[in-house]
C-alpha cells in the first residue's frame, strides 16, 4: 500500500484510494502510474505524440493533411510548385514521404520513450499505444503494408506487416489499448496528464470511444466483419454524442488551414465540396466555407490539378475553408459511428435499420456545425449535385445523381453511395480519411484535374490514384523487406498499383 500511496500521489490523484484499492484484481494493471517517481514524466512526449493524428504544425499538415489530402475532395492546392503536385499526379521523391515520415518520426521516438519508462504496463502506455495506432492507420491508408508489428527502438527497417495484417494489428492495439484507459477512467476518474492532453483534456472515458470508433473505422475500411463487431460491442462504447467528439486544439501554433488560406494563399476549397453542397443547398455551407468574392455563386471551390503554369492570384476570390486560428481539428466525430453503424446494416454485418443510421449521422452534423435542423435537408428527395462552372471558365459535367433522402425502394450500391456521400461532408476537413474512402468506395464524384503531369502517362484519372509511392530510403537501406512489402501489394511500387481494400462494393 505504502508504494501504492507513493505512485499516486505523484501521479496527483490520492483522493478515493481507499474506496477503489479493492475494487478491481486488475488494479495495478489499469490504474497505477508505473513510473511516477522516475526523471522524466510521459507526460512531456505524448503531447507531441497526440498531433500525429491531425497535423497542427503548420509544415507537417500543409505536407500531409493539405498536399496529399487535397485527394480526398476538400481542398486545392493553388500554389503549384512548377506542376509538381499529388493532384497532377507528379510529385517528387522528397515529397512523397511525407506522411510516413513524419508519422515514423513523430510517433516512435516517443512511443518507445513511454515503454521504457513504463515498462510497457499501465495507463501512460496504453495511451501511446492508442495514439501509435491511429497515427499509423494514416499511414497504412496511404501507402499499403508498412512496418509495425515488428518495429523496435532504434530499428525502423524491419519487415513489412501485410495490408491485412496490419489492420488486425492496428485494431488490436485500439481496442486493449480503449480497455486500460476505460477501466482506468472506472477506478480512478482523470488521467493526469490533464491539459497537457490538446483532445479530450484527459478524460480516458472519451479516449476509450475514440480508440473504439476508430478500430471501427479501420474494420469497415478493411472489410472485416467480425473485429467490427468486435468493436462495436466493446464494453468502452464508441463515440454517439458530439460532446465526445476527438477535436484537436490548436492552441498557440493555430489552425493550420487557416494559416495556409489566408496567410500564405496556398489553398482554396475544392469544386468537389462546394459543387455537393450548392447542388443540395446545404446549410452547413457558411460554417465551412467563406463566401467567394466574384462570380455569382455565393460558395465557389477551384478545381483540382491547376497547370504549372496557373497563377495563384487566380485563385484569391474562391472559397477558403471559415476557419479560425482557434478552430479545432477532428480526428472523429459522432456522425461518422452513425455511418458506419449504416454501412454495416447495409453489408448484413449487423442488424438495425440503416435508414435510421445514416439520417441520425446527418443529424449529428447538423448539430456539430450548429446548422439548424436537418428535417428538411434529410426529406430533400430532388436535389442533387451540382456541375461546375466557375469565373476561370472551368466547368465539369457531373454524372451522378444521387439525392438526400433514403429511398426505401433504392439499390444497395445507390444506398452506398448516399451513405458515403453524407460522410464525407461531415468528415470535412479530413481530407487524408476522406482519400481513403474515396479508394475504398468509388464514392463521391470528384471533379477530375485540370491538368495531369504524371511522367510515365499511368495516371490520367483521380481513380486511377490508388496509393503513395515508398519513400525511395527504403529501397536501399531496408532492400529484402522492401521486395517482400512490394511483392504482397499484388503490383508494383506505383500510385497506380490498388490496396487490398478498394473499389469493394456491397
Amino acid at each position: 500500500m505504502n508504494t501504492i500511496f507513493k505512485i499516486f500521489a505523484n501521479a496527483a490523484v490520492i483522493g478515493g484510494l481507499v474506496a477503489v484499492a479493492g475494487c478491481t484484481k486488475n488494479f495495478p494493471e489499469y490504474n497505477t502510474d508505473q513510473y511516477a517517481l522516475r526523471a522524466e514524466s510521459p507526460s512531456l512526449v505524448i503531447p507531441s505524440m497526440i498531433e500525429t493524428m491531425m497535423y497542427v504544425q503548420q509544415n507537417s499538415s500543409q505536407m500531409a493533411d493539405q498536399m496529399v489530402g487535397s485527394l480526398g475532395g476538400y481542398f486545392t492546392n493553388v500554389n503549384r510548385w512548377q506542376g509538381a503536385n499529388f493532384d497532377t499526379f507528379n510529385v517528387s521523391d522528397g515529397w512523397n514521404v511525407s506522411v510516413y515520415d513524419q508519422a515514423f518520426q513523430g510517433v516512435y521516438s516517443n512511443y518507445f520513450k513511454v515503454e521504457d519508462l513504463t515498462d510497457g504496463e499501465g495507463h501512460w502506455f496504453a495511451f501511446a499505444k492508442l495514439v501509435k495506432a491511429a497515427s499509423m492507420m494514416r499511414v497504412t491508408d496511404c501507402y499499403g503494408p508498412i512496418p509495425y508489428s515488428q518495429v523496435r527502438d532504434g530499428d525502423m527497417y524491419v519487415a513489412y506487416d501485410t495490408g491485412e495484417d496490419v489492420y488486425r494489428n492496428i485494431i488490436d492495439d485500439l481496442l486493449s489499448a480503449a480497455d486500460v484507459l476505460y477501466q482506468y477512467s472506472a477506478q480512478v476518474g482523470a488521467s493526469p496528464i490533464g491539459t497537457s492532453d490538446a483532445i479530450y483534456s484527459g478524460n480516458y472515458a472519451n479516449w476509450a470511444k475514440l480508440g473504439v470508433s476508430l478500430a471501427m473505422r479501420a474494420a469497415m475500411r478493411a472489410g472485416f466483419e467480425d473485429e467490427f463487431v468486435r468493436a462495436m460491442n466493446s464494453e468502452c462504447g464508441y463515440i454517439t454524442s458530439n460532446s465526445e467528439n476527438a477535436l484537436v486544439d490548436p492552441k498557440t501554433q493555430g489552425n493550420p488551414y487557416q494559416l495556409a488560406a489566408s496567410s500564405w494563399g496556398d489553398i482554396r476549397i475544392n469544386a468537389s465540396i462546394t459543387d455537393y453542397m450548392n447542388g443540395y443547398n446545404d446549410p452547413r455551407m457558411p460554417f465551412y466555407f467563406t463566401a467567394a468574392t466574384s462570380g455569382t455563386v455565393t460558395y465557389q471551390g477551384i478545381r483540382m490539378g491547376q497547370p504549372a503554369n496557373f497563377n495563384k492570384a487566380s485563385s484569391t476570390p474562391f472559397s477558403q475553408p471559415n476557419f479560425l486560428a482557434s478552430t479545432k481539428l477532428p480526428v472523429f466525430v459522432a456522425a461518422e459511428s452513425q455511418f458506419l453503424l449504416a454501412e454495416a446494416v447495409l453489408r448484413g454485418w449487423i442488424s438495425g435499420d440503416a435508414k435510421t443510421y445514416y439520417e441520425n449521422g446527418i443529424s449529428l452534423s447538423f448539430e456539430q456545425w450548429g446548422a439548424g435542423s436537418a428535417a428538411a435537408y434529410i426529406a430533400d428527395d430532388s436535389s442533387i449535385p451540382a456541375d461546375h462552372s466557375d469565373f476561370l471558365n472551368q466547368t465539369y459535367a457531373r454524372s451522378t445523381e444521387v439525392k438526400i433522402a433514403w429511398d426505401a425502394e433504392s439499390t444497395a450500391d445507390k444506398h452506398l453511395e448516399q451513405i458515403i456521400t453524407q460522410k464525407w461532408i461531415a468528415n470535412f476537413p479530413m481530407g487524408l480519411e476522406a482519400w481513403a474512402e474515396y479508394r475504398r468506395t468509388g464514392y463521391p464524384e470528384l471533379c477530375e484535374s485540370v491538368a495531369t503531369q504524371e511522367p510515365n502517362a499511368t495516371i490520367s484519372s483521380i481513380k486511377d490514384y490508388h496509393r503513395l509511392r515508398y519513400p525511395y530510403t527504403e529501397a536501399s537501406l531496408n532492400e529484402d523487406n522492401y521486395n517482400t512489402a512490394v511483392s504482397n501489394l499484388g503490383g508494383a511500387d506505383h500510385e497506380s498499383t490498388p490496396l487490398f481494400w478498394q473499389d469493394r462494393g456491397i
